[in-house]
């Protein structure tokens, strides 16, 4: 299957400042499509390989381990940097690393916590803050491009919650001028349900997709929109879309929860149409940046 093709002829639709969508029966029925049956995390997924890399953080000494899932083909392919949430590594995210594998991109999943002998930043940074975490994903960022099946001027970065505030300090042009990357930044970045009180003032350095939702506790979308609407009106290539009634954590699958943190109640729930859509506006947006 190549990058940006649509095995359901599902179209996508265009989005410019706040994007919604039904709840239709061919929605949820959608969304099954893309929960992967497999859960894995520590079994490679087919065409998989566990890798280390350095950390653009200084501070950091330690190696950064990494699952790197890829096409079949000789390529050089797209490549996707994913950067997980608080709670570090979890099955979803290795369901999303396999489905851009199937969709033609050669993603790479690291595993910031364990090197920094932490398992969680949930409440409490340990010392971990999200411009570690996009440094992290920096070091994956040359990684990638000193491979030869990857196309190192088509990469993008996409993370969730934590891993969405550290996407939007990437898409940062200050974040990016001030650590001056070799082969410059990403071409496209997408935040899921992302911690907005981290979007910085100034320029985009890539192509922003957000995919919130309009009814998370945790991480309420108003930030984001605020500054996506100043930033669109500025020309900068920014977009989103806000699912009506999603919560946090939208696409992971599983039964709701409720998490307590610092004194907070936060509520997580799997949402199938959001899910399935966000697969799509992923889909359409790294084809139209990477390809």
């Amino acid at each position: 299957m190549n990058a940006g093709s649509d095995p359901n002829g599902w179209q996508p639709r265009e989005v410019r400042k706040i994007h919604t969508i039904p709840r239709s029966s061919l929605a949820l029925a959608l969304g099954a499509v893309f929960v992967l049956c497999v859960n894995f995390w520590g079994t490679a997924a087919p065409g998989g390989e566990t890798v280390t890399f350095k950390s653009a953080d200084s501070t950091m000494n330690a190696p950064i381990p990494a699952a790197v899932y890829r096409p079949q083909g000789n390529g050089p392919f797209p490549g996707v940097v994913l950067l997980h949430d608080c709670s570090g590594l979890h099955p979803y995210q290795a369901d999303w690393a396999a489905w851009l594998q199937g969709t033609g991109y050669v993603a790479i999943l690291p595993d910031s916590l364990s090197p920094r002998n932490l398992t969680t930043t949930c409440g409490s940074s340990g010392g971990f803050t999200m411009r570690d975490h996009a440094l992290d994903g920096l070091g994956a960022l040359a990684y990638l491009r000193s491979r030869s099946d990857v196309s190192p001027t088509k990469v993008a970065v996409m993370g969730w919650s934590f891993g969405g505030g550290a996407t939007l300090i990437s898409a940062s042009a200050r974040f990016i001028n001030g650590n001056h990357p070799d082969g410059g930044g990403y071409q496209a970045a997408i935040a899921l349900y992302p911690v907005c009180a981290v979007f910085q003032e100034g320029d985009l350095a890539a192509p922003l997709l957000m995919l919130m939702g309009s009814a998370d506790d945790w991480q309420p979308p108003a930030r984001c929109v605020e500054r996506g609407t100043a930033l669109q009106a500025a020309g900068a290539a920014v977009e989103w879309t806000t699912y009506p009634g999603a919560m946090h954590a939208f696409d992971q699958p599983g039964q709701a929860r409720v998490v307590h943190i610092s004194g907070h109640t936060y509520h997580l729930q799997y949402d199938a149409a959001a899910a399935a859509d966000a697969h799509t506006q992923v889909q359409r947006f790294l084809s139209a940046h990477l390809q």
